[in-house]
């Protein structure tokens, strides 16, 4: 019998994610057959299904092909009453919820089971092929063969996908650069090629579904840009109604960036080990990323927290600036009140970036002022600041923030004393698009997507990144249980040595695990190419015990050597600075 192709179901896609981020494993625990005729359109949000008539555990093995072949055996013994098989279902146990209906086919034509009569028998080993998205292909035949054991389906897996990556992809919706960091050349792949950044891009969902909004407290969504309500002021200026809630004027709400959740991969094609250390540097790569599960591809790290994967997060579109719980006020010209224990991190037009001209707002006292704001907010971190990292260097292939957009706030003359950071929302009328904007003082602001200020204008701590500087020269990364001063916990060694030397960026480090970080290892660029973006360190330090914090893309002074790849890392731990802000995120609870 012939059936239509199936369906991957929402809670299938979600975990599939998660088999790919290489955070789980899928096990598919049993098939069942139902007679309950249903329309395709229904399929992805079914939940479970009915008029189900007989249950079958299964085995799956991986199949040439890029997929997973799963058989379970039907027969007729015991079976009371005949029925059409009009629909077959694959339930998998999700490491999170339990078992979950995973996929789901239905039949272009009847193919009957007949009751048991005690006379014949009648049997059927139902083979379903699953691929990773909803392309599977889905046959059903009598097979006289024994099962086959259960495959190692990370090794096919890995045999395709190395294969692949070498090659190269033509799917039109896979979007990629290949970058030579030793001859300074960018070529667009696949989906990419002869795009035009900006509108070029804004139907593929990674970038195009950037947009900016203002989210509560609670991680509630009230207004995107362009809708009525929306503002950037930090609250409502009207009520505005979501199902059955009212929200009134005066709700607090931030203004952030939603980011859809993308899958990427990085095939390094040339890697040279790092003398003096560990690791590799990336000589010669593709980066590539998809709206779509692929075979090869990983859910982006920033969706991944202790495991769980995030459909969306939030990206602060501004520089952070600080609400005064005291006062019921937003701090709008860096006064140093900041209180750390009660204070909020905030993301709002119209304020002047907090910062350390005499408060101590240190990286630990910035975390803690995002943390305060609610379950989910953190401070923007290592995996937050890479997934905008990667996305700007697909669309405008390159990596050089300041040729694609515009100088942005680096061109001031520093007056050595006070915070001369431009106040936020100058990029307010780009909303959702990229690009640069003259303030009223006459200063370039530039946006990515919603972000205003990646770079330039002062400096951001990225959290989550802790770098022991004492002739190791390691980098420790984590994605949540931020702290300082430690590599264990959360932390793991990002498989690198961190540049030792000032200079231009001319290479990034490489290890499998942390392929989507773009961290300096090698500094002997110039000011526009490979990167055209300043590394900085001063390890002889030793006030911290050797332990460095990372902060990234230059202030208004800093001219060429600013940009999105732009890093300092000799601050020790406890540092704060005028020129020295933060970033919000928000990632959603943790289970």
């Amino acid at each position: 019998m012939e059936f239509n192709q199936s369906v991957i179901t929402n809670k299938g896609r979600t975990l599939m994610a998660k088999l790919l981020s290489g955070r789980s494993t899928a096990t598919f625990t049993k098939m069942v057959t139902s007679a309950t005729v249903y329309q395709v359109n229904q399929l992805a949000e079914l939940t479970s299904i009915t008029g189900a008539r007989q249950t079958s555990t299964v085995q799956a093995k991986p199949n040439n092909g890029a997929t997973v072949s799963v058989e379970a055996a039907f027969d007729n013994k015991g079976l009371a009453t005949g029925y059409d098989v009009n629909t077959v279902a694959l339930y998998a146990t999700d490491p999170d919820e339990g078992e979950i209906l995973y996929a789901v086919t239905t039949a272009k034509e009847n193919g009957y089971m007949p009751a048991d009569t005690g006379v014949s028998s009648t049997g059927l080993v139902v083979r379903f092929y699953t691929e990773v998205g909803n392309a599977s292909q889905v046959t059903m035949q009598v097979d006289s063969a024994s099962y086959a054991t259960k495959g190692d389906i990370k090794e096919l897996q890995n045999n395709i996908e190395n294969l692949q990556g070498f090659v190269g992809y033509n799917d039109t919706d896979i979007y990629g650069v290949e970058v030579d960091m030793t001859n300074k050349t960018f070529k667009r792949l696949s989906g990419s090629v002869n795009r035009i950044p900006g509108a070029g891009f804004d139907t593929i969902n990674a970038f195009g579904g950037r947009k900016r909004c203002i989210l509560t407290d609670a991680g509630k969504v009230l207004a995107y840009y362009g809708e009525t309500g929306y503002t950037e002021t930090g609250a409502l200026l009207t009520a505005i109604t979501k199902g059955t809630v009212t929200y009134p004027v005066g709700t607090k709400v931030q203004v952030m960036v939603e980011q859809p959740m993308f899958y990427y991969r990085v095939t390094p094609l040339t890697l040279d080990p790092i003398i003096d250390g560990k690791g590799y540097h990336l000589r010669k790569g593709r980066y590539y990323v998809s709206d779509k599960p692929k075979i090869g591809f990983k859910v982006h790290p920033a969706f991944i927290v202790n495991g769980q994967v995030k459909e969306k997060i939030y990206l602060s579109a501004f520089e952070g600036s600080i609400y005064d719980t005291s006062s019921n006020t937003y701090v709008l010209n860096d006064e140093q009140v900041a209180d750390f224990s009660a204070d909020l991190l905030s993301s709002i037009a119209g304020a002047k970036p907090a910062s350390g001209l005499t408060q101590n707002l240190t990286r630990e006292n910035l975390r803690k002022l995002s943390q305060k704001r609610g379950v989910g907010w953190q401070q923007a971190y290592a995996a937050t600041i890479a997934a905008t990292q990667l996305l700007f260097l697909i669309e405008y292939n390159t990596f050089n923030w300041q040729t694609a957009l515009g100088q942005g706030a680096t061109q001031k003359t520093d007056d050595g004393t006070t915070n001369m950071s431009e106040q936020t929302g100058g990029s307010s009328t780009l909303g959702n698009k990229s690009g640069q904007v003259a303030n009223l003082n006459g200063i370039n602001i530039v946006s990515y997507r919603g972000e205003e200020n990646f770079f330039g204008n002062i400096w951001k701590v990225v959290d989550g990144m802790n770098l022991i500087a004492n002739g190791v020269h390691a980098l420790f990364i984590a994605d949540h249980d931020f702290a300082e001063k430690v590599s264990t916990g959360t932390y793991k060694d990002a498989g690198f040595t961190v540049a030792k030397t000032n200079g231009f960026v001319s290479a990034f480090g490489y290890s499998s695990e942390f392929d989507w970080l773009f961290m300096t290892s090698e500094n002997v660029g110039n000011g526009a190419l490979p990167v055209g973006d300043y590394f900085g360190q001063t390890y002889t330090a030793t006030d911290d015990g050797g332990w460095r914090v990372v902060r990234l893309g230059g202030r208004w002074s800093d001219g060429a050597g600013a940009g999105g790849f732009g890093w300092i890392v000799y601050d020790w731990s406890a540092v704060r600075d005028r020129y020295i802000d933060g970033r919000l995120v928000y990632v959603g609870g943790i289970a």
